[in-house]
């Protein structure tokens, strides 16, 4: 999935589910920032050094165990269950198990600012078991797919060079599958080689179901400030007619969602912006010492940043503790 469902979807969910509009968003920046935690070095702060904890998978070069267990599998390719043989699955599946534990642990939180950002980053991995069912976060031949097809029209269209291209990508997640499994509007087939098995993947509906999900699990939720919750039937065809919008371009679906749900929200409020949270915790001189995403990790060294009264309850240290919860919380558990 990516920033329409990650943030836009999942903040409609959580207002429509009864949160307060500045909860709802707080839940949705967490739930995208998982893909967008890119800082992987100790940041200097003041005289202290904050540690912060990676979960994008995005632009990583190294493939190792370590980066498998750390990054891929606590946030983005959750195992069904826990692993005591060879012969348990490291594949994700829709609605496991181990992923209704780490969003029930993350809604036992306590205190609302981290209990916020813990559902966010449980969400992001919640609705990937959906977007990554078939795929599993560690190095395996489990991963290896062939011949690509997608639904044109009423044609399936055959993508034989991408294929061969793809061929020669890593096993890891979904990589030789490309961006297919996280469009939402989609309808395609792949066979897994392992198995010789054909599948077919119709995203839009199975997103959906996973909005469903979402939805439902957050009206359980208990909101200290809740706004009147709407019922599912009176979102549902708009959320179903924007997750089967058909365009490319993660950002024009993404100003669908805005425009189709920005009644819900302050407009100005409902943009995702990767920045805003690192820029309010650590106040940059220069907009490009937050903008790190393609920073060796010997670039932040350099970096050296004021510490400012409230820096520890700023949503993004709580981000990244929240983070760090769920990654001990799927090792403790899974292995």
């Amino acid at each position: 999935m990516q920033k329409d469902f990650h943030y836009y979807c999942i903040g409609v969910l959580a207002k429509a589910a009864g949160f307060d509009k500045e909860a709802a968003l707080t839940i949705a920046y967490a739930s995208q920032y998982v893909d967008d935690a890119t800082e992987s070095e100790p940041i200097h702060v003041g005289d202290m050094r904050f540690d912060p904890v990676r979960t994008a998978h995005i632009g990583l070069k190294a493939f190792g165990w370590s980066t498998q267990k750390r990054v891929y599998i606590p946030f983005h390719f959750i195992p069904p269950k826990q692993i005591r043989s060879p012969q348990d699955s490291f594949v994700t599946v829709p609605n496991s198990p181990l992923a209704l534990r780490i969003l029930k642990a993350a809604c036992d939180e306590q205190l609302e600012l981290p209990r916020l950002c813990r559902i966010g980053v449980a969400l992001h991995t919640f609705a990937d078991t959906w977007a990554h069912h078939g795929f599993s976060g560690r190095l395996h031949a489990e991963n290896d797919v062939e011949s690509i097809y997608h639904l044109k029209g009423k044609k399936w269209d055959h993508l034989l060079v991408k294929n061969i291209l793809l061929d020669i990508l890593p096993q890891i997640g979904h990589t030789e599958a490309w961006h297919f499994p996280d469009h939402p509007f989609l309808t395609w087939k792949y066979t897994r080689v392992l198995t010789n098995e054909e599948v077919v993947r119709n995203n839009t509906n199975e997103f959906l179901t996973a909005a469903e999900t979402i939805y439902h699990h957050l009206c359980e939720v208990d909101k200290p400030k809740s706004d009147t919750p709407i019922p599912w039937e009176d979102i549902k065809t708009e959320v179903r007619d924007l997750l089967a919008y058909r365009e490319e371009d993660p950002e024009k679906r993404c100003g669908a969602w805005k425009e189709h749900f920005q009644h819900m929200f302050d407009p100005v409020a409902f943009r995702y912006d990767k920045q805003a949270w690192r820029n309010e915790a650590l106040e940059p001189d220069k907009e490009a010492d937050t903008d790190w995403d393609d920073f060796a990790p010997s670039d932040f060294k350099r970096l050296l940043f004021p510490m400012r009264s409230g820096f520890y309850d700023s949503p993004w240290v709580q981000f990244h503790r929240a983070a760090l919860r769920q990654r001990h919380f799927v090792l403790e558990n899974l292995f």
